[in-house]
């Protein structure tokens, strides 16, 4: 019984982790888009913001944040169907 609710709750958390990971890209975008004083201040940062104002580099941290939302939410439909 315990071994199942812990189960159950780690598939959820997960579940919950991805779907935080795969809105996260439209997150980012309006953080760093939403005003321009903000992008200047982002940009102008040491080296992974600095990169922020290049397309390439936002789309390969965009990308990455949804392959990682889909594999959590695979992962946890897998331990759903296990239980």
């Amino acid at each position: 019984m315990r071994s199942q609710s812990l189960k159950s709750f780690i598939s959820d958390l997960l579940l919950g982790l991805g779907f935080v990971f795969i809105i996260s890209p439209a997150i980012l975008y309006w953080f760093i888009h939403g005003n321009y004083d903000r992008y200047i201040w982002i940009i102008s940062g040491p080296y992974p913001f600095s990169h922020f104002g290049g397309g390439p580099f936002q789309l390969f941290v965009s990308a990455g944040l949804l392959i990682i939302g889909i594999g959590l939410i695979g992962i946890s439909r897998i331990l759903k169907r296990r239980s």
